[in-house]
């Protein structure tokens, strides 16, 4: 018999489970690296372009730099650390890109901001994506998208953005241009974007054909990349600073994606029967977080297998446009029907919700109450333990169990496949 940590929250949880059950138990990769303050203080000093942040900086010019909300581990502290004496602060302004996502709280605030909240407090702004009065039209789309965005951004000289890539379930990866799309546009572009989560190429370490990512691409050339100056990280498991890049924002992010596909994949020998898979802080602070976890941990099951999902979600559903998904039992069948003929956002994580309780049986741990969840088909349990051995007990004493310790960023792929 094993005995296991599973991690829940701000506390572990101990399972024992037969050897012989266990598929494998999957970490993200343990990874030797520099003290954060040196691996950007090299990245600065070593841009992968032509320019330097402090050349692009030295003119008078209105900066505005783009900045992670408190749903991403990006150390944008970290960054402020070291380029603090660059920014001139009559010059400069900060907006929060929040996206689609609610606005964050005084205490997110200083939480992405740390010691230097105080002296930038008075030029931040939080981008609001439903004021149509703050949005300003940048063009179409190669898909016809039309690319609102917030008015901060079209009235300054200079972009900086700081971001940190990692996978994501249907942009491929986080980072990048996405600062800027859904980072900073207005609802309707948002929701006209994520309508293409749908499309088969739009799906975790995937890049290519991905319309939700070429959106996000032309996004950055209406707003013109050489006025953009970008500091792309990967973290490592801990969202510690692993590596990070600086220069213009195609190059900074190309390079810190490949770093991230090696780093976020785990190659597993077989798909499992029962997959758990835990999300951890920041995406266990609601459902829609958790997403990424499931949607990850539905990529290593076999048809019909169970799948656990293990998040506290302390804030619930999340955000209205999902939490309508579970209002009662009618809800996802009718999204998944209203999507094929108008979209709106949120509609795909019903798609994708049906798929896996087809596909899977779902179980959570989880504080979110047992009916709401229910209404999705998702069954609750409140013991990590009973659950497996009920699962066990289910698919068989010789079934397979896959453990996806950091499922939000661990992307299982089947050895001797390819991700893409």
């Amino acid at each position: 018999m094993k005995k296991i940590l599973i991690p829940y929250g701000s506390v572990n949880i101990e399972i024992t489970i037969a050897d012989k059950n266990i598929l494998e138990i999957t970490y993200p990769q343990e990874v030797r690296r520099e003290r954060p303050n040196i691996i950007l203080e090299q990245a600065i000093r070593r841009p992968l372009g032509n320019k330097s942040l402090s050349e692009f900086l030295k003119t008078r010019t209105r900066v505005l730099f783009v900045i992670n909300d408190a749903t991403r581990p990006t150390k944008t502290s970290e960054v402020l650390d070291v380029i603090n004496g660059n920014i001139k602060l009559q010059y400069t302004q900060f907006i929060i890109g929040t996206g689609a996502h609610s606005a964050p709280c005084e205490t997110d605030l200083h939480s992405i901001f740390g010691k230097h909240y105080g002296r930038y407090k008075e030029q931040i702004t939080i981008h609001d994506a439903r004021d149509n009065t703050r949005h300003a039209y940048l063009g179409k789309t190669r898909y016809g998208n039309e690319l609102w965005l917030n008015k901060k951004i079209t009235s300054c000289d200079k972009l900086v953005v700081i971001g940190s890539v990692e996978p994501h379930y249907f942009a491929g990866y986080t980072g990048g241009r996405k600062s800027l799309l859904p980072g900073v546009a207005a609802y309707r572009t948002i929701e006209q974007n994520h309508k293409f989560a749908l499309h088969p190429k739009a799906r975790a370490l995937n890049l290519i054909g991905n319309p939700i990512h070429e959106e996000m691409l032309d996004c950055v050339q209406a707003f013109g990349p050489e006025r953009i100056f970008s500091f792309q990280m990967v973290l490592d498991k801990n969202h510690n600073i692993y590596k990070a890049f600086t220069g213009p924002i195609s190059e900074t992010f190309d390079m810190a994606v490949r770093h991230a596909q090696k780093y976020f994949s785990a190659k597993i020998p077989m798909k499992a029967d029962i997959v758990v898979t835990v999300s951890q802080p920041p995406f266990d602070v609601n459902l829609y977080q958790t997403l990424k976890a499931i949607e990850h941990g539905r990529l290593a099951l076999n048809q019909d297998g169970i799948l656990i999902v293990v998040s506290p979600c302390p804030e619930g559903l999340g955000p209205d446009s999902f939490a309508r998904l579970f209002k009662d039992q009618s809800s996802i069948q009718d999204a998944v029907e209203n999507s094929k003929s108008r979209y709106h956002l949120g509609d795909h994580n019903a798609v994708n919700l049906l798929a896996t309780t087809k596909q899977a049986h779902v179980w959570t741990i989880t504080e979110i109450e047992d009916r709401l969840l229910q209404n999705a088909g998702i069954m609750t349990s409140r013991s990590l333990q009973k659950a497996i051995e009920q699962a066990i007990t289910e698919k068989g004493r010789h079934a397979r169990i896959l453990f996806l310790m950091d499922g939000s960023l661990t992307v299982p792929i089947v050895r001797n496949t390819v991700p893409c």
